[in-house]
């Protein structure tokens, strides 16, 4: 045996020994975020899990698009509120159930993600983004003034069918903490088989180099248009659940210039371009948002941020990967 085929045999074996621990701790999580709920009735610990969960689905969301095909959105703000008030008007207007409305939501989102690709899929770089954050923010002045969507006031879920399957809504955290982790499981695993597709092997090559991507015969305006669809759907999919958990949106929640932040900050923490990126993302960045906002409102309203701005230049001069 050479020592060239050593060595191979060496890195071999560490690699499936990494994927062996690590499907280890994947286990030992999932069992552990099982027990959480059964374990304590602390109501602050399961909406910041609820949240995570969220934010892991919208982190997904972006990254598939910013950090695989390194297309950096910032108007995913739009594809949240287009699931969630489309899930909201179908259930109070039309009587849809919402377990119906979510899904619908995230096809509508995904058409929204799709139109805002054909517009904006010809710039490029900074360029792109400073359009998706333009479409964010008119888009956001329509809805403040669209009566037929509640206007500034928005949309408020009614009683008379409170804590049934058929409005999907509950009256404790626990049956929400499952559905939106089960969500959040499922987009995982999604992305998962993304990262080891086809789909995933050329958005990653748009992102090292569309140009010569293009040169080499790959279609890239059509996967970059792939990406956005799936990315707008997931995080239409995580807007519906939200309009569900909190039985309320308006353009303030769901619009804000801050919420496109929000789902960037998730999968810069933890790593574009990876698949437990947005997950390790949310688990640092939500309890720390929560904690803050709780602990130190009022006055000090806006220190999350501060910090939040520390963390993100410190990972940006240290760890640009995350």
């Amino acid at each position: 045996m050479t020592d060239v085929e050593a060595l191979r045999m060496a890195i071999s074996g560490t690699q499936l020994r990494l994927r062996r621990n690590l499907r280890e701790v994947t286990v030992i999580t999932i069992v552990g975020l099982l027990v959480i709920p059964w374990l304590t009735n602390n109501d602050f610990l399961l909406n910041t899990f609820i949240f995570i969960f969220l934010f892991s689905m919208m982190g997904h969301g972006w990254n598939i698009i910013g950090g695989y095909a390194g297309q950096i959105s910032l108007g995913h703000a739009i594809m949240f509120a287009a699931g969630a008030y489309t899930t909201a008007i179908l259930y109070v207007y039309y009587g849809v159930t919402p377990i119906v409305g979510i899904w619908v939501g995230g096809l509508v989102a995904a058409l929204a993600g799709v139109m805002l690709g054909l517009a904006t899929f010809h710039l490029r770089y900074h360029y792109f983004a400073m359009a998706t954050l333009a479409a964010a923010l008119v888009i956001r002045v329509v809805f403040f003034r669209w009566d037929w969507v509640g206007g500034a006031t928005g949309i408020e879920y009614p009683f008379d069918q409170f804590a049934t399957l058929y409005s999907l809504t509950f009256r404790g955290k626990m049956p929400y903490y499952y559905l939106t982790g089960a969500f959040a499981l499922g987009v995982t695993l999604l992305v998962t088989i993304l990262d080891r597709s086809k789909l995933g092997t050329y958005l990653k090559a748009i992102k090292m180099d569309e140009e010569n991507a293009k040169n080499t015969g790959l279609d890239t305006y059509r996967y970059k248009m792939y990406a956005m669809g799936l990315s707008s759907l997931i995080t239409g999919l995580a807007g519906g659940l939200y309009a569900q958990y909190t039985m309320y949106i308006d353009p303030w929640s769901t619009l804000r210039l801050l919420q496109n932040i929000d789902i960037i900050m998730v999968a810069i923490i933890g790593g574009v371009g990876t698949v437990l990126g947005p997950v390790v993302g949310s688990m640092l960045f939500i309890p720390v948002r929560e904690y803050t906002r709780t602990a130190l409102g009022g006055e000090y309203t806006g220190i999350d941020w501060v910090l939040f701005g520390l963390v993100l230049l410190f990972i940006s001069l240290y760890r640009p990967g995350g």
